[in-house]
């Protein structure tokens, strides 16, 4: 069977994340969920979760808060992190932001630190790490600290594994099965956010994403990733969905 690693991420982040990714779980279809040690909902997602030993979690390092009526700040003391913070003490909301505010490497190791100490603490084991809006992208040297300090928890590097679905999140049964059937490679990422429709998700937004078009397209993807039929419809087309660390690293990364 050729593979897919199915990855939803933004665990914790909200209420609404936390039920379509635990019904998406139950559904079978994914096998590896993100979390986010700043989010709010922590502990419900720990509860709804951290029990299973069928999935593989993730470190999702996060750096930003990108919606407007809703932000998160570091989980180290601002007092450690400064750089980190915008004046309200908040995470700045994008990533490019930094390029007019670098942060300190060593205080983004810090904040990575509290974070993942928080996250088992909270009851899961982490298995792999990748990070919510790739700031390394806009901060020099940061991917490769980032690399030294996977490799040092001794955990999975998500940058290892990226060849991606195509096409996003289906809309439904056939386009999904119209694509698996058009796949040549053996293994493929799959990347999703689900998240049930509420007043909750439609307060995020900001001037680039519009609150309720986040909401409604989140739900869709919550409402495809429940269907139990999903790993039916990958097997007849050759496909797995796997974990991580079931994955096999790719080249040349």
């Amino acid at each position: 069977m050729r593979r897919i690693i199915t990855r939803a991420d933004d665990y914790a982040s909200s209420r609404s994340a936390n039920a379509a990714i635990a019904r998406s779980v139950d559904a079978g279809f994914i096998k590896n969920v993100s979390i986010m040690a700043p989010g709010p909902y922590l502990a419900e997602a720990a509860q709804l979760l951290a029990h299973r030993k069928d999935i593989c979690f993730g470190f999702h390092m996060t750096l930003n808060a990108e919606w407007d009526n809703v932000r998160w700040g570091p989980v180290a003391a601002k007092e450690q992190v400064p750089s980190l913070v915008d004046r309200a003490g908040y995470f700045y909301q994008d990533p490019i932001l930094f390029r007019d505010h670098p942060p300190s490497l060593q205080e983004i190791i810090v904040e990575c630190e509290a974070q993942l100490d928080k996250l088992t603490a909270a009851g899961f084991k982490i298995s792999y790490a990748d990070s919510h809006m790739l700031p390394e992208r806009f901060i020099p040297g940061l991917q490769e600290e980032l690399d030294r300090w996977i490799e040092a928890k001794g955990l999975i590097n998500h940058r290892d594994y990226y060849n991606f679905f195509p096409g996003g999140v289906p809309d439904g049964a056939d386009s999904f099965e119209r694509v698996l059937s058009g796949l040549t490679e053996d293994q493929y990422f799959f990347l999703s956010h689900p998240a049930l429709y509420s007043e909750e998700m439609v307060q995020c937004g900001n001037a680039q994403v519009d609150g309720e078009e986040l909401a409604r397209g989140r739900n869709e993807e919550a409402s495809f990733l429940a269907r139990e039929d999903l790993n039916e419809i990958s097997e007849r087309r050759g496909f797995r969905a796997i974990r991580y660390d079931e994955a096999v690293p790719l080249s040349g990364v």
